[in-house]
């Protein structure tokens, strides 16, 4: 078998947009399934920036059982933003993955200037609302953080950063580790929004995370911004053991998410990444991270 494809092999996708979607998505979480099956993957964690998955990926476990689908929330302000209610009802349905805020973040909306994603195509207005911070207005963190924390530390579940800043993430970080959470996950650290010079990200790893490159910023029209050299010089520096690789895919420009990771696994190998670094990053680290033997 080829080598990108045995990549594929068990594999998990712990960052995959799919229909129904408030924004345009080609493929819903059924054609995932079936793509993901055609390649051998193991699963994939199902995002959706406006509501909770847990209930989606309970319907593709009885209709499609030989591939694991994983459900998640995401804290924006359709959820209610950081709501520890809205978390534990997540994790007491199932959620493996709970992110900050995304495009309803505050740091969203200063970067792009915008609190949306209005190239994606959204065809709802949303009503407007502050961006979602973890700061309150002395740069503390807010107490819902948390209460947050324990949540995810008690469901040795998996929290991840979503769209903060790199303050928010340091402070983040320092109050999920005091509280217990074994699993923190900082998200496309590879895109420009959240993109990192590799010293943070060392430095993020040395106190403990595990960091998230995805395919979509090499592989997307939308979102390009990376040669595959780079990020194949990342994982070289910086080591499979803690890195995870996910697609973030689900653009209806981009192709399905296992054939968008393949196109990047062929060519970070292709420019000599490391076979054993991408089978840790696609493999044991996020089954790991979602709490399953390896």
């Amino acid at each position: 078998m080829r080598r990108d494809l045995k990549l594929l092999v068990d594999a998990i996708d712990m960052h995959a947009h799919t229909h129904p979607a408030l924004f345009r998505r080609p493929i819903d979480d059924s054609d995932l399934a079936s793509h993901a099956m055609d390649y051998g993957m193991r699963g994939f964690v199902l995002k959706d920036h406006d509501s909770s998955t847990t209930g989606r990926a309970y319907h593709v476990g009885k209709t499609d059982p030989h591939v694991d689908a994983f459900g998640a929330v995401v804290l924006n302000r359709s959820v209610g933003g950081l709501n520890p209610h809205v978390v534990q009802a997540a994790l007491h349905y199932g959620a493996k993955v709970v992110w900050m805020p995304s495009n309803h973040s505050k740091h969203h909306a200063t970067f792009f200037d915008t609190p949306d994603y209005p190239q994606l195509g959204r065809k709802q207005k949303q009503l407007p609302g502050e961006g979602v911070t973890v700061f309150d207005e002395r740069g503390n963190l807010k107490p819902e953080v948390g209460t947050i924390c324990d949540l995810i530390a008690e469901a040795d579940a998996c929290l991840a950063t979503g769209h903060l800043s790199i303050d928010e993430i340091r402070a983040l970080q320092a109050e999920a580790v005091k509280r217990g959470v074994k699993k923190f996950l900082v998200t496309h650290v590879n895109w420009a929004l959240t993109k990192l010079d590799l010293d943070i990200q060392k430095e993020l790893i040395e106190a403990g995370a595990y960091l998230e490159y995805v395919a979509v910023s090499c592989v997307s029209p939308i979102f390009y911004e990376q040669s595959p050299n780079e990020l194949a010089a990342w994982i070289e520096e910086i080591g499979g053991e803690r890195l995870i690789f996910s697609s973030d895919l689900g653009q209806a420009s981009a192709a399905p998410h296992p054939e968008g990771m393949r196109m990047l696994l062929t060519s970070l190998l292709d420019v000599g990444a490391d076979y054993d670094q991408l089978a840790l990053m696609t493999k044991a680290n996020p089954a790991h991270l979602l709490g399953l033997s390896a």
